[in-house]
């Protein structure tokens, strides 16, 4: 079965995935996302972790794109494997390196419609930046398997496509703390997870 989900600023995330579980089987982990203090809670990754299956990346790419002197998007869960283009959309010079330990690169400095990339390869999180604004930041969440989701602006949520068992769902967010918690999901349909998270 083929997965295909692309982060969007507004909805969420993208990954796409060769499963071996029968589409007809699988629900969804669905619910909210709170942080202690704000009224926002978007960008925060919502992941199963452990989950049972060999996974493989197809269809299209995941994009981290420059635009408007920003990377858009800013946070981007993708599975492990996955090559991720950098585009770029602005008419001035930019990069993107990281120097994070789980997937260090370095694709130099390109001009407006120049598309670069690169395979992440071990899970883990890779912070990006760019030699020429420093202020530009960007972080990328590589996973062992695609079910995973980024909450919107009023902090909600669907994982799509998982398969029916018990898990551990965990948070990551640049701006809060990590929290794990516990979901059963069986053939009936959606699991709801509401989750609240320390700054």
């Amino acid at each position: 079965m083929k997965l295909l989900r692309r982060v969007t600023l507004a909805a969420g995330v993208a990954a796409c995935a060769l499963l071996a579980a029968n589409p007809a089987q699988a629900g969804t982990i669905q619910g909210k996302v709170s942080v202690q203090g704000k009224t926002s809670a978007d960008h925060v990754v919502v992941y199963v972790e452990r989950a049972p299956g060999t996974f493989t990346p197809s269809g299209p790419r995941p994009e981290l794109i420059h635009r408007n002197l920003a990377f858009f998007p800013p946070v981007m869960p993708v599975l492990k494997g996955s090559i991720v283009d950098f585009p770029n959309t602005d008419p001035v010079f930019h990069s993107a390196f990281s120097v994070s330990p789980s997937n260090p690169f370095e694709l130099g400095i390109y001009g407006q419609g120049r598309d670069k990339f690169v395979q992440f390869h071990n899970p883990g999180v890779v912070e990006i930046s760019c030699h020429i604004h420093p202020f530009m930041r960007a972080t990328i969440l590589v996973l062992d398997n695609p079910f995973f989701a980024v909450t919107n602006e009023q902090g909600h949520y669907t994982i799509m496509n998982v398969p029916p068992g018990q898990y551990t769902v965990r948070t990551w967010s640049v701006n809060g703390q990590p929290m794990t918690r516990s979901v059963v999901v069986d053939r009936s349909g959606a699991a709801a997870l509401d989750i609240t998270i320390a700054p």
